[in-house]
């Protein structure tokens, strides 16, 4: 492998380092901890910065140094001094961010391009991906089938959805957070047979709601998005991209998630339809970057693109050492015309939510016999047996978490993302 780094390079930078040093952000994430293990397996020096005290980056034996920053939600000043300090520290090559932080580190990308190359699109193109509604514009004026969507600025439009759109979208709406991650505050909104009732559930829950006032938790603030609801196979994708050109896909189904959220089971799915969706959209925007999306393939085969994270997600899990995703990364040119993917025989999970939570929300048709098939024949992506100290680093992580959560009234889902989450505000 070549990892060109002498394109770019910035002050304070002499020649290119032999042994490519890798700043990644988010170390918290499962996904980051993927991605450090196999950049250092390519021949990356990989350091790490978190702003939480424990973290999987923080303990994994793939991982040269780790160094606790400010918040970037609560500190975003600090946050960016504290990137920039590592990178003159450890002479950083080039910053990769994983998680939803990607926002702020785009937001000081001018400063931070004066020290290294930095992985991340502009800010505004970002904002426009993130967006549950400007992002669905951008699909529907590419020609793409787009689920029917409103945008709710007030409480106001929540009564003149209910009088238009439950009566005309038949399954129901889904009501989101403009900005929105992991399924968090999701409602789901539906006509109870007979027309007697209008229902709201989060997950497996459901109340009675008013027609006339809205179902947003108080104190949340607006916008939200409502979007008609489509019933069908849920399926996502991740790739890495330069100037709107594939360097890496892949692709899996949701079969074992939480309930409205996060997938924890993976496996490659072969369809060139999403590919071919995926490689349009990346054209039209140009884009640079880690891009994901999520789907519904509905009962008729109409693929309805539902939302865009333009970072990191759970399908980098999907690749292996063998697979060439350090130079989908920092090299694509050495590709050639090849697209980076996963090996079709790869099973990955999140074991601690598959244990808990998989032998029931496998959703329809997946019995308990499909559940102990698939756990047995999956790889989890925490542990390995040469760098374990992460599996342990769980339950540190989460009992931070669940500290968080109690102090803010939040969820654990929530706590675990309030302090990296960006929601569209000016920074």
């Amino acid at each position: 492998m070549t990892i060109r780094l002498d394109a770019g390079k910035r002050e304070g930078h002499g020649k290119p380092s032999k042994r490519p040093k890798v700043l990644i952000t988010g170390g918290r994430a499962p996904v980051a901890l993927e991605m450090a293990r196999m950049l250092a397996e390519a021949g990356c020096e990989v350091h790490a910065a978190e702003s939480l005290r424990f973290h999987l980056c923080r303990v994994s034996k793939a991982v040269t140094s780790s160094t606790h920053v400010p918040s970037p939600a609560w500190d975003t000043e600090g946050f960016l001094s504290g990137l920039e300090r590592i990178v003159r520290r450890e002479g950083i090559d080039w910053i990769v961010p994983t998680c939803e932080e990607i926002f702020y580190v785009s937001s000081g990308l001018e400063r931070l391009e004066r020290l290294c190359r930095v992985f991340a699109a502009p800010l505004g193109q970002l904002r426009r991906l993130h967006s549950k509604w400007l992002f669905i514009r951008r699909a529907e004026e590419l020609g793409f089938a787009v689920p029917a969507t409103r945008l709710l600025a007030s409480p106001a439009e929540w009564s003149d959805t209910m009088a238009r759109t439950i009566p005309e979208w038949a399954d129901g709406v889904v009501l989101k957070p403009e900005f929105s991650r992991s399924g968090t505050k999701v409602r789901i909104i539906r006509q109870e047979t007979g027309g007697r009732g209008v229902y709201g559930s989060v997950g497996q829950s459901a109340n009675l709601i008013d027609r006339r006032k809205s179902p947003v938790p108080e104190g949340s603030g607006y916008p939200w998005v409502a979007q008609q609801y489509i019933r069908g196979q849920g399926l996502c994708t991740y790739s890495i991209v330069h100037d709107g050109k594939l360097a890496a896909h892949a692709a899996y189904a949701v079969t074992y998630s939480v309930r409205g959220g996060a997938c924890f089971y993976f496996e490659p799915l072969n369809d060139p339809r999403l590919k071919e969706w995926v490689r349009t959209f990346a054209r039209h925007e140009r884009f640079t970057g880690q891009l994901a999306f999520d789907f519904i393939e509905s009962a008729d085969g109409v693929l309805y693109p539902i939302e865009c994270n333009p970072r990191a997600t759970s399908g980098i899990h999907l690749f292996g050492p063998e697979d060439r995703l350090a130079d989908a990364l920092f090299d694509p040119d050495s590709l050639g015309d090849t697209i980076v993917e996963p090996q079709p025989t790869t099973r990955k999970m999140l074991a601690v939510p598959m244990l808990a939570l998989g032998w029931k929300n496998g959703g329809p048709g997946r019995s308990l016999l499909i559940w102990l098939r698939k756990l047995a024949s999956a790889r989890d992506v925490v542990y390995r047996r040469d760098d374990p100290r992460p599996f342990r680093e769980q339950l540190l992580l989460l009992n931070e978490l669940r500290r968080i959560a109690r102090a803010r009234g939040q969820t654990m889902m929530e706590a675990s993302t309030c302090d990296i989450e960006w929601n569209g505000g000016l920074l």
